[in-house]
């Protein structure tokens, strides 16, 4: 379980780092965050048909955010948002209706597409934005990290972190112990009250043990960030402290909380 912690502490880290590495320390990090999770998404469910996702050169793109290449020709051009200001929807919307984005796909988080679509529909233009996959929470938890958003709320971001982190630490465990407990059974050693019992013991321990890596690594982050920050490191320095702390972060507090639990419950 470790395993897991590390690997997407890890990843969030670096996802926080290439966002500083592109845009800087500024506050509009979050954006930065969705635009490199949409990238990586899009190229990983690429691979199979040759397709790649790259951000454009410049990380004040009025028109086109992202970019999507088959066989070196661009087959798609996407322009992202992450949002929940009316003011910076109506301004999109106005935008729209001025043929702003018209050779850009729209691209937002679950919030944002919500959102829009309704304000579009409203407007009665036609176009309309499609989901990133991801949500305006973990972009926010991730934006905390950095350290550069002070309207961010500590308390809000934390807790969407542990939510996140306790989803996927259940359903890793509860799959892995599902495939042990079934094993036992259909060799006859246990019954299946047993493996039920187990699985859902597994699921509550996963919970917590991966609520707690991500809050600790969603809590610990900034204040290094802003420390690295106050001490006049670089933005490469403070990039590199976001992938190690939360990391670290997150294996020791999930160990701890695992620890506790089998103390408790066993």
């Amino acid at each position: 379980m470790s395993a897991v912690f590390l690997g997407k502490a890890s990843y969030e880290g670096l996802v926080v780092a290439r966002s500083i590495r592109r845009a800087g320390l500024n506050k509009n990090i979050k954006g930065h965050i969705h635009e490199v999770l949409t990238m990586d998404s899009i190229s990983l469910r690429g691979i199979l048909v040759g397709e790649k996702a790259s951000l454009t050169k410049s990380s004040n793109s009025k028109v086109v955010d992202l970019v999507v290449a088959k066989g070196g020709k661009v087959v798609e051009r996407l322009q992202l948002k992450d949002t929940l200001s009316l003011s910076s929807v109506n301004k999109l919307v106005r935008d729209v209706s001025q043929n702003k984005y018209q050779s850009a796909r729209l691209v937002g988080t679950e919030e944002t597409v919500a959102l829009v679509n309704d304000a579009l529909k409203k407007a009665g233009l036609g176009k309309r934005m499609v989901s990133s996959g991801f949500s305006s929470r973990t972009t926010t938890s991730l934006a905390y990290r950095a350290g550069t958003n002070s309207t961010i709320s500590s308390a809000n971001a934390i807790g969407n972190a542990a939510r996140s982190g306790g989803a996927i630490g259940a359903s890793v465990a509860v799959g892995l112990e599902m495939a042990a407990g079934l094993s036992d059974f259909m060799g006859g050693k246990r019954d299946a009250t047993d493996v039920a019992g187990s699985v859902v013991k597994a699921g509550a321990k996963g919970y917590v043990t991966g609520a707690a890596a991500s809050a600790a690594a969603t809590a610990g982050a900034p204040i290094i960030a802003t420390g690295f920050t106050a001490i006049g490191a670089s933005a490469g320095l403070t990039a590199v402290a976001a992938i190690a702390v939360p990391a670290v972060l997150a294996v020791s507090a999930g160990c701890l909380v695992g620890r506790f639990f089998e103390w408790v419950f066993d």
